[in-house]
């Protein structure tokens, strides 16, 4: 927000919607305040940009009556172009040209959600809850697909036998705590208004307690689907079971089943079906556990075969599979799916599954064997997903990779750490990635269990996030729509840079794709370059003004903007430059005017 005097306040509340099918009208809410004892006749102005392109222009006169404070609205009939990201901003202008206030809210016009997935969570569903209301608090960091956590009564029953569509019903899941179908029911259809899609959550594979061991202790049908630890694993020996903690039911483990395992698969997609006759998700969202090495079926035989013929000894490998089973079973559902600490992404990435989402742990080890323990480290799994995804993606630019990480894990008082927040998010974002993070209302994730999100963001944190959010979404044409990894050559005068993104540089991180050329400035001057600031103890970045950078573009170019979303809203700014050649080839001069987090420069190509 700017406001160029204290006289007049204006402040975007957000819009009506998460998200925009093409044509549809935008209703985008404000608030206004007249601070003086005078009435002030003022004219609401309008602007949709897209990039720097102003493309529409309207307003209204507002008359501000002294003292007054006014919710206002104005409305911009949205472009016919599908997948596009603008940015609305709204002026209020005095004796014809003076803007005496201003702020900016990101819009996305886009048929669904899957190509610019956004995601969110839920995770109170008690007979009290407002729904509407932490629906709309949602709404204004336009997440557009919600993870119900912990909806469900156990994992591989996910609704109780007797729940109908008429009379859903209350149950309670694993940990004692009661979930009323009808707050379920008044979540989805708060969702639904707001062009939000709803994701059921539960595991593919799990079975509780209850499922495996009758009431007298014999086994069930469902032991002979299990999975057991092969002969040699460091585990030990057994039945693989995760442990999640006290069950007041005694289900507070799960028993891990065997993903090929045809009777599971007609189980399991019949619980599923179950659901969307009950309740209106959209889809299902998969999860999984972590990754326990070599595994067999409860005979001791692989789990199965692979698409080659191989046997398979490892449930990652069961996965493209699986989904592939499941995407067909769900007759037109979406399907999203967690392969935990990334572990198999690689199947993932080539399945059928609509949505590409990791969740990452510092101690796991990509494909390479590196870590998951560095800002590169998740920006090189991006970069993989989508480039792996464009095969089996709906316009062939590949699929946007939703990073869940959790961030201040060891924090137990205060609030979230924003550094640590938004280092992350902004290297995720210019990798063409997303983040889970924030949900249930206004929370702010910090563990996996979701229920315990407790730390809160403070204000100067909330609302980084709001014009963080309102940034991905105006520029997503320039960060998640196809763009690939460059090498182009960045020099900048007296600082330290690293193309890989060190501890006490400015990352220069170089993109292209769609008739532009993008330098990510992500400033980790001052500062380390692991994601997971445990105590929440990171620095901020040492900002930096005037920075002289020499760049040496592919092609040549005919304009150079730049934008970041903790300067002017996100607002473009066109920036001069002047041209050269030496030795390292043809290059481009300019200077950007102040680096605090992220600052993204995009360059348009000259057509020749």
């Amino acid at each position: 927000m700017k406001d160029t005097n204290n006289e007049i306040r204006l402040e975007i509340r957000g819009t009506d919607k998460a998200r925009y099918a093409p044509d549809d009208v935008v209703t985008v809410s404000a608030l206004t305040e007249n601070r003086t004892s005078s009435r002030r006749e003022l004219r609401l102005e309008l602007a949709a940009y897209h990039l720097d392109q102003v493309i529409y222009k309207d307003g209204q006169v507002l008359i501000l009556e002294p003292e007054e404070i006014r919710t206002v609205s104005i409305k911009w009939h949205a472009s016919g172009r599908d997948y596009q990201g603008y940015l609305i901003c709204l002026r209020l202008v005095e004796s014809g040209s003076n803007v005496i206030a201003q702020d900016t809210v990101g819009v996305d016009v886009s048929s669904d959600w899957l190509k610019f997935p956004r995601y969110g969570y839920l995770c109170d569903y008690g007979e009290t809850e407002d729904a509407e209301e932490k629906i709309a608090r949602m709404n204004r960091y336009h997440i557009n697909v919600i993870e119900y956590y912990d909806w469900h009564a156990l994992h591989h029953e996910p609704l109780p036998p007797e729940a109908t569509r008429k009379s859903p019903g209350v149950w309670e899941d694993w940990a004692g705590r009661k979930i009323y179908g009808e707050t379920l029911r008044r979540y989805l259809d708060s969702a639904h208004d707001r062009n939000m899609a709803n994701m059921a959550y539960n595991m593919i594979y799990a079975g509780t307690d209850s499922f495996v061991r009758n009431p007298d202790g014999s086994p069930t049908e469902a032991a002979e689907w299990q999975v057991h630890l092969a002969p040699g694993n460091d585990k030990g020996e057994g039945a693989f079971v995760f442990h999640m903690g006290e069950s007041p039911s005694g289900n507070g483990s799960l028993y891990i089943m065997n993903p090929l395992d045809p009777d599971w698969q007609h189980h399991i997609f019949a619980q599923e079906k179950h659901i969307f006759d009950v309740l209106d998700f959209d889809g299902w969202h998969g999860d999984t556990v972590v990754e326990w090495g070599r595994v067999t079926d409860a005979a001791g035989a692989p789990l199965g075969n692979s698409e080659q013929g191989e046997p398979v000894y490892e449930i990652k490998e069961t996965y493209r599979q699986f989904l592939n089973a499941a995407k067909e079973a769900l007759g037109g559902r979406c399907l999203s799916f967690n392969p935990v600490g990334a572990q198999g992404i690689e199947q993932v990435n080539t399945s059928r599954v609509d949505a590409l989402y990791a969740e990452f742990w510092p101690w796991d080890r990509d494909r390479d064997g590196v870590r998951y323990d560095t800002y590169q480290s998740l920006v090189t799994e991006i970069e993989r997903t989508m480039e792996e995804s464009r095969p089996f993606s709906a316009d062939g630019k590949g699929k946007s990779l939703a990073v869940k990480a959790y961030i201040n894990y060891e924090k137990s008082a205060g609030t979230m750490n924003p550094p640590g927040v938004l280092l992350c998010d902004a290297a995720v974002y210019a990798a063409g990635g997303s983040r889970l993070e924030i949900g249930n209302g206004d929370h702010m994730l910090h563990v996996e269990y979701y229920p315990d999100d407790d730390i809160l963001m403070g204000e100067e944190l909330a609302g980084d996030m709001v014009r963080l959010a309102d940034f991905a979404v105006a520029y997503e044409n320039l960060l998640r729509d196809g763009q690939v990894t460059a090498h182009n050559a960045v020099n900048i005068t007296g600082l330290r840079t690293s193309r890989d993104g060190r501890s006490d540089t400015v990352w220069v991180y170089t993109r292209a794709g769609g008739g532009y050329e993008i330098l990510h400035l992500i400033n980790l001057l001052g500062t380390d370059n692991t994601w997971r600031d445990e105590q929440g103890k990171k620095a901020a970045p040492a900002p930096v003004e005037h920075l002289q950078v020499k760049y040496y573009p592919a092609r040549a170019v005919e304009k150079v903007c730049v934008a970041s979303f903790s300067i002017e809203g996100g607002m473009s700014r066109e920036l001069s430059y002047d041209s050269g050649k030496d030795a390292g080839g043809s290059y481009i001069v300019f200077t950007v005017p102040q680096l605090t987090y992220w600052d993204m420069v995009y360059m348009r190509e000259r057509d020749e």
